[in-house]
Parts: structure tokens; C-alpha cells; sequence
């Protein structure tokens, strides 16, 4: 199901509207509305009222904030990304505003570059003018998702609809109300914007000393200039006369672009609709166009679009990016898994001169165990690094006992819990003895005589003593 996408323009008593069908692969113009407030009607909401019941109620809403409610500037910013400037520019334009930022919406967008910069189009209103404006809307049950200004929305379109064309555009959008002039440069980007009040040019010539005045403080050297005209009151030939001797530069309208590979189809009084029409690309499934918003802060847009028909082809695309991504993954492991295969069958090859033929998942275990016995083998034999070995802990002990002490060792063994030393001694003082020469010594730690019995055969005491070696060697002095 396609998305309906209305958007609006007031202009003084007058509402006009523009109507898009949007699907996932289309976006095909469906008409242009007009309706007037009659001199019964105390407001608008008569004429909105009867404009939607031409359109049918929308999805999307897009208006314009009357020109002569809204304040711009043009500002060169060193950065590009959305969200710094969205930081910045409130406190860029606070010395600018001629009242406090607090009772300012602050929207932009950006337009351009200049080098490293950014050309930022910047737009303030008072927050009473875009409640009211809402205000208008809601009472027919709109909701504008954006509310953009006019204007810059035009020049946007005429920047899609140049197609390559160097030379720069002055676009003056003639109105009941006012008159809106856009300076673009050669590369599209707005260099100046100024809205003047008045009718008509035949009622006021200011208009196009306006023109005149923009003309001369931004040209470009070189570059040759366009006069386009759009709005309501375009078309008279007294307007057209008027600009092109005032001005002294060739004059068009919108008609004479080509809306057709844009809209599929194109009203028969474009130069009338413009704006409307242009409002439309902020939603265009192609390349959409940066619109400036005035749906910030307590004025944001939270409402729905109620169709997610457009989104379709990118939830296709989601869901091939994500089935892409799983054979990837699969594949990875499949490769990962290949190669743990091939390591584990080197591995086993390597260690069967070891371990022999056993399984590859075995192996380390095996080795592990294999070079734990060994090094206990070593230690036993006196290659040891750091530790005192056999020999040396015999020399320890044959040093510490004295000379002529009545005591005969049978058996010593050392293992990983120390030291055990059997044998027999004259008596249990005997015993006594060795155990405080062993304490002396300074080699031994926890001395203990765990078992001393008299010998009924040999009139003797049998003798069994324990002690731990420290692993800090401290050799035979």
C-alpha cells in the first residue's frame, strides 16, 4: 500500500497543496489543490477543511512556515557532521536574534561547502508563530511531520532541476502576501534570501530594487545570471516586462524545467505549486533533500506515518546484508574448524616419538604429564636449577653431625615432601642429639622424630626423622 504525501502552503487567504503517491519503487505526482477563505470564513481552518476533503486525508504532512514570520542567515561552519551542528548553531545566531534564543525555534540546513567548511542555512522563528501555524493545522487533524520554510525548499528544487547548468539563479517566488528572492551561486549553494512585503511588482517597486541590490553585493565575476519566477502572481507580463528591464538579465519561469523524471507528471501551473512541489523532496525515495525543520524541541514531530510500505526494500536489502553475513559466518567457522583439524594431526605426528599414537585431543595432557616425570627425574639426579640435590643434601647431613656421635644411618630418602632419615643411635639422647645438630646447621626447616624405639636385639634405638629442604640452595660451606 502506498504512502500519501501532502504538502502545504498558505499564503495569505489562499491554501494550496501538492499530493504524492509513494511506494517502495515508485513516487508519482497525484495532483495540485487550491482553496480560498471567503470573506465568511474568520480563519482558515473552512479552506483546510475543504482542501482535504479534495486530497483525502494524508500520511505524511509537510507545510511552510509563512516567509515573513521566519529570519535567516547564511553561516560557514568548520565542521560538517549534523549533531555538532545542531550543538552550535543556537550559539552562533544568539548574537543575531533580536530577542532571546529561549523564545526562538532555531532549525538549518545545510547547503553547501566552501573548502573544509559548511554552508549552513540557518532560519529562526518565534515559538508563538510556529504554535500558531500547528495550531491552524491540528484543527482539521493535521500533523506536519515537517515544517520547513518555503523558500529554501524552492531552491532546492531548482538546484535538482538545473542539470549541470553553471550560471547562477536569482529566484523570486511572487505571492499575495510577500515576496520571497533566493541568490544561488554556480554551484547551487544560497548565497543571500531576503522576503519583501507587497502584493504585486506593478504595486511596489521595491521588489525590484531588492533583486538589484542582491544582484550587486553577490555576484560571482564571470559568472552569468538567470532570473526565475515562481508563485502566484509569476505570470502576469507586466511582471515578466518589469523584471527583465529592470533587472537587465533573462528572465524564465518553472515551466521551463523538467519536472517529469521527478513527479512522473507535471501540473499545469507549475510556476503556482512550486513551492508545494518542492516541499515534496524531503520525501522523495531518491536522493531526499535536506529540509530545514521547524519541528524542533517542544514543537518535535512524534507522530506516526502510519504505512511501512516504503521501508520494504530496504527490509529486503536487511535481510539479504543478514543472510550474507550468516554464510559468512558459517563459512568462517567451516574454515576455522578445517584448520584445527590439520594443526591437531601435526601435532600428534610431532608428539608420537614421545607419547606414541594416541588421540590428538590426548596429546597435551600426555606431554604435560610426560614432562612433569622427567623433570622429577632430574631433580632426583641433582640437575636442578635453583634447588639442592640429593648429594648435596647428604653432604648437609654428614656435616652436621659430629665426629664420633654414636648414631648410624640405614636409610635417607628424598622425595618431593622432603626429607626422611632412618637409622640407630646409642640412646634417645642420642636422638636428641642429631635432631639439634640438624637445627643448627641452617639447612633443614620442620625437624620432627616421628618414630624411636629401643632395639631388644641390638640394645640400640631405632630412629625415623623428617625434615623439609629449602628449594634456595645454600651449598656446603
Amino acid at each position: 500500500m502506498a504512502q500519501r504525501i501532502i504538502a502545504l502552503e498558505i499564503d495569505g487567504d489562499f491554501v494550496r497543496a501538492a499530493v504524492a503517491e509513494r511506494a517502495w519503487n515508485s513516487f508519482v505526482l497525484a495532483g495540485v489543490y487550491e482553496q480560498q477563505r471567503t470573506t465568511a470564513e474568520t480563519d482558515l481552518s473552512p479552506a483546510l477543511e475543504r482542501l482535504i476533503g479534495q486530497t483525502g486525508h494524508p500520511n505524511i504532512v509537510i507545510s511552510s512556515l509563512p516567509g515573513e514570520f521566519v529570519a535567516r542567515r547564511l553561516l560557514e561552519l568548520p565542521f560538517h557532521d549534523r549533531r555538532k551542528l545542531q550543538q552550535v548553531v543556537p550559539f552562533a545566531l544568539e548574537e543575531h536574534l533580536p530577542f532571546p534564543v529561549d523564545e526562538a525555534v532555531v532549525a538549518f540546513a545545510r547547503v553547501g561547502r566552501e573548502g573544509e567548511n559548511t554552508l549552513v542555512m540557518t532560519a529562526y522563528a518565534r515559538k508563538e508563530d510556529v504554535q500558531r501555524h500547528l495550531d491552524t493545522l491540528a484543527s482539521v487533524g493535521l500533523d506536519p511531520k515537517t515544517v520547513t520554510l518555503g523558500s529554501l525548499a524552492l531552491a532546492s528544487l531548482l538546484v535538482r532541476l538545473r542539470n549541470g547548468d553553471h550560471r547562477s539563479h536569482l529566484l523570486i517566488n511572487l505571492d499575495h502576501n510577500s515576496t520571497s528572492l533566493v541568490l544561488l551561486d554556480s554551484a547551487g549553494a544560497p548565497r543571500a534570501m531576503r522576503t519583501v512585503g507587497g502584493e504585486t511588482v506593478g504595486h511596489n517597486g521595491a521588489i525590484v530594487n531588492s533583486a538589484r541590490q542582491m544582484l550587486l553585493a553577490h555576484a560571482q565575476d564571470g559568472v552569468d545570471t538567470d532570473l526565475v519566477l515562481t508563485g502566484s502572481n509569476n505570470m502576469t507580463a507586466r511582471a515578466r516586462a518589469q523584471f527583465a528591464e529592470g533587472l537587465a538579465i533573462p528572465v524564465r519561469d518553472a515551466a521551463d524545467f523538467n519536472l517529469l523524471p521527478l513527479f512522473g507528471a507535471v501540473p499545469a501551473d507549475v510556476g503556482r505549486y512550486s513551492t508545494c512541489l518542492a516541499m515534496l523532496l524531503g520525501e522523495i525515495p531518491t536522493r531526499p533533500v535536506e529540509m530545514l525543520n521547524f519541528r524542533q524541541a517542544e514543537f518535535a514531530f512524534h507522530g506516526r506515518t502510519s504505512d511501512l510500505a516504503p521501508l520494504r526494500l530496504t527490509s529486503i536489502l536487511a535481510v539479504g546484508v543478514f543472510v550474507f553475513a550468516l554464510l559468512h559466518f558459517i563459512f568462517g567457522i567451516s574454515v576455522s574448524l578445517h584448520r584445527l583439524e590439520g594443526l591437531n594431526r601435526q601435532l600428534a605426528e610431532a608428539a608420537a616419538p614421545a607419547v606414541g599414537n594416541i588421540p590428538a585431543a590426548q596429546v597435551p595432557i600426555a606431554l604435560h604429564s610426560g614432562i612433569a616425570d622427567m623433570r622429577k627425574q632430574l631433580r632426583l639426579l641433582g640437575a636442578t636449577q635453583g634447588q639442592n640435590s640429593p648429594l648435596d643434601t647428604l653432604l648437609f647431613v654428614s656435616r652436621a653431625l659430629a665426629p664420633g656421635l654414636p648414631v648410624e644411618m640405614t636409610d635417607l630418602t628424598f622425595g618431593d615432601s622432603g626429607l626422611i632419615l632412618t637409622g640407630q643411635a646409642g640412646s634417645f639422647a642420642v636422638v636428641d642429639q642429631v635432631k639439634v645438630a640438624l637445627t643448627r646447621s641452617g639447612h633443614f626447616a620442620n625437624i620432627e622424630v616421628t618414630d624411636a624405639k629401643a632395639s631388644s636385639e641390638s640394645g640400640k634405638v631405632d630412629f625415623r626423622l623428617t625434615a623439609t629442604v629449602p628449594e634456595s640452595g645454600t651449598g656446603a660451606e
